[in-house]
């Protein structure tokens, strides 16, 4: 039976930084919609080494973690899971410079759910509650002097304090899937793999089996597998229906000459789970990591990929066709219809399909990073016309192509230009006039014109 008793909900809605790493004058991350409610989706779009893995560390070290029973006579007894005794970890956000004070906040919404609440959503009244976590830090040289927890507290118009720690879950870029490591103490940490490359994720192959097994004599386990049969058939581009996923039981059975494991009935044949393209491999390692430790959080649960959960992902879009990169939100939402989903991502395609989401982007200036947030609005646009706009700032040609433009342009600039420089200016004006203008369905419709006009002409020659 589902825990009958309601869950508040907590999502992250902002966090506000100052002197952390390549982050100097104060910057506001913003976690919410247009409507100022969290943001189901949150996509962190910028340049490497411009502190995107930063800004998902900063909120799993300042997620909330409550301390202790608290009364209406004693304020707010939280705290950020960044404990002022990790001096080796604090030294590390510190800005350089001769003196530096660091100040890091985070905030979350409690008992507000998405804008669009879906097939499956949560429906909870908008109330004037949050949850703040604080720290501030005094640094010289490089070197951490003074720390102090900052603003911890539980605020709003209505008191509660039956507040819960948000389960909060994260995965790396360097995310791989281990083998039989279910019962791995080292792996119950949830955020992990965000802060270490060789920290593998769960076996999920071993635990599809575990479930297969359980639902020969308990009916719960056996509608959980199904609903995750039914996520592959809608992630996985090449697997069409549930009953395309098998769950042959233990791989040992292949020692003795019998399949064993998990494959899938493709186009291409039935493929086993270790044999899965590296994307495939790298979405569903960390989207099955997620699901064994939705169940684990959510023991009584009926549907534990339903029930509230902030879910991190670094490159979210790491080794994923083009086609799957436009589809991959749409049906991860649907499967976790109420995960705050906060990622890193490269890809204009994501953008393009996610114009729901709240998009952020981070730029270089002056020595130091700014978060732009909500910049302009893509609807409509193109792919290419997403990748060459200010969120990705790319240019439309090859960079051979773009220095002859320059080139051309520092020669037209010129109030007088030598000879061997006009013929330069001519030799680049006829390359330049030869290059396709537009999309290739734009260039074919060009070249039919061109032939029809030649066509034309030749006809009126004749004629003549």
């Amino acid at each position: 039976m589902t825990n009958s008793t309601p869950r508040p909900l907590s999502y992250f809605s902002s966090l506000e930084l100052e002197n952390v790493r390549c982050f100097g004058e104060r910057q506001v991350l913003k976690l919410v919609d247009d409507q100022g409610r969290p943001a189901q989706w949150t996509l962190l779009l910028g340049d490497n080494g411009v502190g995107k893995t930063t800004l998902l560390q900063c909120l799993a070290w300042m997620r909330p973690v409550p301390l202790g029973t608290e009364t209406e006579d004693e304020p707010s007894n939280i705290q950020p899971a960044l404990t002022d005794e990790e001096n080796e970890t604090l030294a590390s956000l510190l800005r350089a410079g001769n003196e530096v004070t660091l100040d890091l906040k985070a905030t979350l919404s409690v008992s507000q759910n998405f804008t669009n609440a879906g097939e499956g959503q949560t429906i909870s009244e908008t109330v004037s509650r949050s949850v703040v976590t604080g720290i501030r830090m005094m640094g010289k040289d490089g070197r951490l002097q003074t720390h102090e927890l900052t603003e911890n507290r539980i605020k709003g118009e209505q008191y509660d304090p039956n507040f819960i720690e948000p389960p909060l879950f994260a995965y790396g870029a360097a995310r791989y899937m281990g083998v039989s490591n279910l019962d791995k103490k080292e792996l119950e940490d949830p955020l992990a793999s965000l802060f270490s490359r060789s920290m593998e994720l769960y076996d999920a192959e071993q635990r599809l089996i575990n479930l297969d097994h359980l639902g020969l004599k308990d009916e719960r386990y056996k509608i959980q597998l199904q609903k995750i049969k039914q996520l592959f058939a809608d992630v996985l581009p090449d697997v069409s229906k549930e009953n395309d996923v098998h769950i042959l039981g233990p791989k040992m059975r292949e020692e003795f000459g019998e399949p064993g494991g998990v494959r899938f009935t493709t186009p291409y044949g039935d493929v086993p789970l270790s044999s899965l393209s590296l994307g495939y491999q790298t979405t569903l390692t960390w989207v099955l990591d997620l699901v064994i430790r939705l169940s684990k959080h959510y023991p009584q649960s009926d549907n534990p990929l339903a029930e509230p959960a902030i879910v991190m992902v670094d490159e979210v879009d790491l080794h994923l066709h083009p086609r799957w990169q436009r589809q991959i939100v749409e049906r991860l939402t649907k499967y976790f219809p109420n995960a705050q989903f906060i990622a890193t991502a490269h890809s204009p395609l994501m953008v393009q399909s996610t114009l729901d989401a709240n998009l952020v982007v981070l730029r270089q200036n002056d020595g130091q990073v700014e978060i732009e947030n909500h910049p302009d609005f893509v609807e409509g646009w193109r792919a290419d016309q997403i990748l060459t706009s200010d969120l990705f700032g790319i240019h439309s040609r090859s960079p051979r192509i773009e220095k002859l433009i320059d080139e051309r342009y520092s020669l037209l600039d010129k109030k007088e230009r030598t000879l061997s420089e006009e013929q330069r200016l001519q030799a680049l004006d006829e390359e330049l006039d030869n290059l396709p203008t537009g999309s290739h369905e734009d260039n074919e419709a060009m070249e039919i014109i061109r032939q029809a006009a030649a066509l034309i002409k030749d006809q009126k020659s004749e004629k003549q």
